[in-house]
């Protein structure tokens, strides 16, 4: 692990390094040299529409705002259910829950690229929901099975003696679950909340396949890519813009690093 860690560190560092600079290719001498700069910076953070009822607009601000229009409602909520989810299945019994359960672990071992164009063909041509953000928030409410399973190891270690004397005082299974058994899985459901929402923030490939040709719906991370491609790479740019683009996520860890440690651990202890 530390080994790993040396190795992200390390690659972190050259991103600092070359991400405030710039490459000038000299015609007479067809040599490459860096020249350090800021100027970098400053392009991505002001970064303009240049047509359009957007223009003027700042991308990365409204790229962030689309990214979090995408993102939050569809982690709290899908969480929320993964929460339900769980629940029932480490604490109710019922006719055929384990085979349910192993269901939802099943379709963890299906690659995402086997599924991505059944559900590109299922959103556009039967739900109709082709270049808009639907397909990014709508299915990820329903709740992840890796979601589910994570809070339901927690869940397995709830005390039992706690839930029958709540059943005595006449609690029902959604009172219990609103009022003992979320609140007390709130490290663990906050660690998911995190995990997440770092997932939807990053994401690239969905958002270019819906709103990838959609100007006002793009993320930031579509916003990200347009800084390089082949016909004008543009790679230390890139870089600057990954920088600028990592900070939400890393004050995201630092304020919720114990609950997130917390959460880890909670979900790991076996009962």
């Amino acid at each position: 692990s530390n080994k790993l860690v040396d190795i992200v560190t390390r690659d972190f560092k050259w991103y600092l390094v070359f991400s405030p600079k710039y490459w000038s290719t000299e015609y007479y001498s067809r040599a490459t040299k860096a020249i350090f700069s800021l100027d970098n910076y400053n392009t991505v953070l002001t970064m303009t529409f240049d047509s359009g009822i957007l223009k003027g607009q700042n991308k990365l601000i409204y790229g962030l705002i689309n990214t979090l229009i995408d993102s939050v409602p569809m982690v709290l909520i899908g969480t929320t259910t993964a929460a339900m989810g769980a629940y029932a299945l480490s604490r109710i019994n019922f006719k055929g829950r384990n085979a349910l359960f192993f269901t939802f672990l099943s379709s963890m071992m299906i690659p995402g690229v086997l599924t991505m164009v059944p559900a590109y063909v299922m959103f556009v041509n039967i739900y109709h929901w082709g270049a808009t953000p639907l397909p990014l928030i709508i299915p990820g409410m329903f709740g992840g099975a890796m979601t589910m399973f994570f809070i339901k190891q927690f869940y397995m270690t709830f005390p039992k003696e706690l839930e029958e004397a709540a059943l005595i005082d006449g609690l029902g299974r959604w009172g219990i679950f609103w009022k003992i058994a979320f609140p007390l899985a709130k490290p663990v459901i906050m660690t998911q909340i995190i995990l997440s929402l770092n997932g939807a923030y990053n994401d690239y490939m969905n958002p270019l396949i819906y709103v990838g040709s959609v100007t006002h719906f793009k993320t930031l991370q579509l916003h990200l890519a347009e800084l390089s491609s082949d016909m004008n790479p543009q790679p230390t740019l890139a870089l600057a813009g990954a920088i600028i683009t990592l900070i939400p996520t890393f004050i995201l860890y630092t304020c919720a690093q114990k609950v997130f440690v917390d959460g880890i651990v909670m979900s790991g202890i076996k009962g």
